[in-house]
């Protein structure tokens, strides 16, 4: 019937009101009121009512006159109900084998209604406070009120998984915070200036909340900077985390616990697996517990929200220096960061696997009432094999990542021109994930979405009018998922992919101040993405490769007019 595809308009409204002005000599105030709506309308074609595609699967030729026509030797649907909705019989086999009534009768096109508002009112108020040996002491405080809601809505059939789609029932909710801050700029020294903030936050969802930093910022000499901060964020949880109902999944890439258990051994996740009657019938038919293809592809569940969740908590540590060695090498300029970030209570979903893990030997056996396995065969599936595996998001015991950043640029005039270059280089010392509190840690530095080794260089040169651009992106090697691995008795590190350069250039004609004419292409050489085939962990659905970090589509050319009135 074609390829699934989707069509989506949406409608986007947005008043922003606001003041500012001088209270008195070098104090000034600003005041907004903002409200913001977008409204979408999508539809989906491509899809199926599977109850109308099932009442023209039964089909009989009809040799007693059923519709009353006649005996003839056509195909009928034998539903009677069915035939007064001009059913029409569902031929499967062949190319080409639906009919155009088929088609018609069993189409069912899905729509997405969703609805996004927020209201905003603020104001700020800075000047400065007092005089100090080395400089002003510099304040800034104020103040906000945010509202949010949104709301998104299917229709019935997709709702109720009735269309081949995931079972997506209707999303709606809402939260308030007013949140207070005061930040402050105090000159310590003549070449030392030292920042502070803190905000204050209380959320209709998860209570007081409260962020602040503290940083330092020191010129050593006219050529060297060095800075630090310490810091402390929060997260609350977004609406859908909070409010999200039970939705349909289908995950792939599992590897069962069971697999392979027989009547005795197999240690923990042995006697657990065996403590399910229908993995103890599927050891008995067949010797060992086993699983086909059907059983492997037919594995549902539900992810869900979590009204309980609480905000996510941030520390960070940033240390680094500017070096500007113009009497050296004028035009050059280097940056050199290093970052330490620990999350604790992270927001997540909590990974299917680890459930799986958890319940089968792993010392949590609560994560079993997340698991549904079928307690005889049904159909084409099983005894015993996993029908559903729910999730829910909740606080995790957190994430963490750390390394260095160097940043370089470098200009000068070269013949006629002016040449430009930037190279950005990231080296990720660490990086691990927590799934729940007290859980040992899942290193993923090194993993795909996580090279340890990333790089962006950038060429340029303008001459007169002209502008070229020229840019590199390097993404390192990285490894399969370590846990995924261990699925398959591969050791960490046994098995990844390669790194990748992507290469993009533009280049821009400026016709006047105000006017530019551009043209350029992305993926110039058109580099394949790493092949991460779909149920192995990293790869996004429908594209065989990690989308968030690889080029999927491949090389593309645009061209284009940009002008300011």
């Amino acid at each position: 019937m074609g390829n699934r595809g989707a069509r989506a308009e949406r409608d986007t409204f947005r008043l922003a009101l606001g003041f500012q002005g001088e209270i008195a000599d070098g104090w000034f105030y600003d005041t907004y009121y903002v409200y913001g709506k977008t409204k979408e309308s999508q539809v989906s074609g491509g899809l199926v009512n599977v109850q109308s595609f099932r009442q023209g699967l039964e089909a009989v030729i009809d040799s007693q006159d059923l519709d009353g026509d006649g005996i003839t030797d056509e195909a009928i649907c034998i539903d009677a109900t069915a035939r007064g909705f001009n059913c029409a019989p569902v031929d499967i086999y062949g190319f080409n084998s639906l009919s155009q009534g088929a088609i018609d009768f069993v189409s069912a096109p899905s729509s997405l209604s969703t609805s996004v508002e927020q209201e905003i009112i603020g104001g700020n108020i800075s000047g400065d406070l007092f005089d100090l040996p080395a400089g002003t002491v510099g304040i800034a405080a104020g103040f906000e009120y945010r509202e949010e809601f949104s709301r998104s809505e299917f229709d019935a059939l997709q709702q109720a998984g009735l269309n081949a789609g995931n079972a997506i029932p209707a999303t709606e909710g809402s939260f308030d915070v007013t949140e207070y801050y005061v930040e402050a700029n105090i000159p310590v020294l003549d070449s030392v200036t030292m920042n502070a903030a803190v905000r204050l936050s209380d959320y209709s969802t998860v209570g007081n909340t409260e962020s602040w930093n503290v940083g330092i910022d020191w010129e050593v000499m006219d050529s060297l900077r060095l800075r630090a901060t310490r810091a402390r964020s929060t997260r609350a949880p977004n609406i859908d985390e909070l409010f999200s109902p039970p939705s349909q999944t289908f995950p792939s890439g599992l590897n069962d616990p069971c697999l392979g258990v027989t009547n005795s051994g197999g240690g923990a996740a042995g006697d657990a697996c065996r403590t399910d009657v229908g993995v103890t019938t599927n050891i008995a038919s067949n010797g060992e517990f086993t699983l086909n293809q059907s059983d492997l592809q037919g594995i549902s569940g539900f992810n869900r929200g979590n009204q309980d969740l609480k905000e996510e908590v941030g520390d960070s540590v940033t240390v680094g220096l500017v070096f500007t060695p113009e009497n050296l090498i004028s035009g050059l300029d280097i940056t050199l960061d290093y970052f330490d970030i620990e999350i604790t209570d992270a927001i997540v979903s909590t990974p299917r696997q680890f459930i799986l893990d958890q319940c089968y030997g792993g010392g949590d056996t609560s994560f079993c009432d997340f698991v549904t396995r079928r307690s005889a065969p049904s159909g084409n599936n099983s005894a015993g094999s996993l029908e559903f595996i729910d999730s829910g998001v909740s606080n995790s015991g957190g994430l963490g990542t750390e390394g260095v950043d160097l940043t370089l640029t470098y200009s000068t005039d070269i013949g006629p021109g002016a040449f430009r270059t930037r190279l950005a280089y990231t080296y990720l010392i660490d990086g691990y994930s927590i799934p729940l509190p007290g859980a040992d840690k899942d290193e993923f530095a090194g993993e795909i979405g996580a090279s340890e080794h990333k790089a962006n260089w950038n060429f340029g040169y303008k001459l007169n009018d002209f502008d070229f651009n020229w840019s590199l992106t390097y993404i390192g090697a990285a490894d399969f998922d370590d846990q995924f691995l261990s699925g398959f008795g591969i050791a960490p590190g046994g098995v990844g992919i390669g790194s990748v350069t992507y290469h993009d250039v533009q280049a821009s004609y400026h016709i006047s101040d105000s006017t530019e004419l551009y043209a350029g292409a992305s993926n110039l050489f058109d580099k394949e993405p790493p092949r991460i085939l779909s149920g192995v962990s990293g790869s996004s659905t429908g594209t065989e490769t990690d989308a968030g970090t690889y080029d999927p589509i491949g090389q593309s050319f645009y061209i284009g007019f940009r002008s300011k009135f």
